[in-house]
């Protein structure tokens, strides 16, 4: 075990809880940046060092009082380093909740998800790389939006939007697991250690054509090829497919500037009934009225004060992390059947876009409940890339999903597997918890 530093303690995590919280420690979540040359260690370290003056927050530790968890400010060195991926929250990385690393012509970026979401790890990303390539190519590339040095400080870029409770209709009620989804039978037969991924790259001109051809959105499309894709390997399911599809609340909690944890994850049905006998378009449309009425503010409101009101209460009676593990493991028993699409969209990158030549997030999905397949959709340089990723052995899907792209008339590029998984958070085993 590592001796965490007396750190100066701040405010109380509330939004990040499901990570603390958790039967085996949380993986990393990585964002893997390829760019068209060798990353210069120097420049991006002094690229990172230039992106922590003006959000200092991204340097936080966390510490742990009676089974609590805090932010906290951390004085010690943010290191950039060569090779591979790091524990991040913890000694290896001066218990930094973020950490950067690069070999070769990529740059990894890896947090603890309780530090932030996604969208919150790309405001630091965004801002790491537009210093990076002013510093590389000594230009000033556009930086109004971004959280870099001569950039105002916005209202509430530190709020945690579960520390507060939220109005909601007289007698609103929800049940999130309340409709069973179709379990992927090829997850419990060969589940595995690791991560398998396969790209499938597409222009992103042409996807959008069909996209807007079915008067649908991306993710509505894409739960529709997918819906298509599984059927075809399993034509008798009956079952309705399910697709997790992470959001942001930021608006919805008025708290648009925070970089802290504000997404929730919607659940998409696809249910055979209201399919049947409609055309891909038509159920592309249906697809993306569905997913706009699980986008409901009542429901993200809800779940906010449900896990924030949680914490709050634990924390006045029970004084200790075994106490509190559990009844605040809220990911216990939960599942993300049938699968899960994460768009991501693309990373900001104006002035030297060319220089870009791919983004990749990286999850570690194997623990029982989260083992599934998930489909990673992110924009890059004029191209859509679908990653198809699963944590089982069987590849049906693969070949599958790429005949109902061809079938739509979608040229695409797909790329070799990769196998990964990223490391165990630093935290929680240095602290003697995990």
């Amino acid at each position: 075990m590592g001796v965490q530093p007396e750190f100066e303690v701040k405010e109380q995590n509330f939004s990040g809880a499901t990570n603390f919280y958790r039967s085996s420690p949380h993986r990393s979540y990585v964002v893997e940046v390829a760019i068209t040359s060798e990353v210069d260690g120097a420049i991006l370290q002094e690229a990172v060092d230039d992106v922590l003056v003006r959000m200092p927050y991204f340097a936080d530790a966390f510490v742990e009082r009676d089974g609590d968890f805090f932010y906290a400010v951390n004085p010690l060195p943010f290191e950039v380093a060569e090779g591979g991926l790091r524990a991040v929250g913890g000694p290896e990385t001066n218990w930094h909740c973020v950490d950067v690393t690069y070999q070769g012509n990529v740059m990894s970026f890896a947090m603890f998800h309780a530090l932030c979401d996604g969208l919150g790890l790309n405001l630091f990303i965004e801002a790491v790389l537009n210093r990076y390539f002013c510093r590389k190519d000594g230009k000033d590339y556009p930086a109004e939006g971004l959280r870099v040095p001569g950039q105002p400080v916005l209202p509430d870029e530190e709020v945690d939007p579960y520390s507060r409770q939220y109005e909601l209709p007289e007698g609103f009620e929800m049940d999130f697991f309340g409709e069973t989804y179709y379990h992927l039978p090829e997850i419990d037969e060969a589940p595995l250690d690791h991560m398998r991924a396969v790209n499938f790259r597409v222009g992103e001109a042409e996807f959008m054509e069909l996209v807007k051809s079915c008067k649908s959105s991306p993710v509505a499309t894409l739960q529709v090829l997918m819906a298509d894709t599984i059927l075809s390997q399993h034509p008798d399911v009956d079952q309705t497919l399910g697709s997790l599809v992470p959001a942001s609340n930021r608006k919805v909690y008025g708290t648009p500037n925070t970089f802290k944890n504000a997404s929730s994850a919607l659940r998409l049905p696809y249910r055979h009934a209201e399919m049947a006998g409609l055309g891909f378009s038509e159920r592309c449309q249906l697809s993306r009225q569905l997913l706009r009425e699980a986008n409901n503010p009542d429901t993200a409101h809800f779940m906010a004060n449900a896990m924030g009101g949680a914490v709050a209460q634990v924390s006045q009676v029970m004084h200790s992390y075994a106490e509190k593990l559990q009844v605040l493991n809220f990911a216990k028993g939960a599942n993300n059947d049938t699968y899960m699409i994460d768009y991501v969209g693309g990373l900001r990158s104006e002035g030297f876009e060319d220089q870009i030549v791919s983004v990749h997030y990286k999850a570690t999905n194997i623990d029982d409940g989260f083992r599934t397949l998930t489909l990673y959709l992110t924009a890059t340089a004029g191209y859509f890339d679908i990653e198809l990723v699963r944590a089982f052995e069987s590849d049906i899907y693969l070949d599958a999903f790429a005949e109902q792209l061809t079938a739509h008339g979608i040229a695409f590029e797909r790329g070799g597997e990769e196998s990964y998984v990223t490391p165990e958070n630093g935290l929680l085993s240095a602290l003697g918890l995990g």
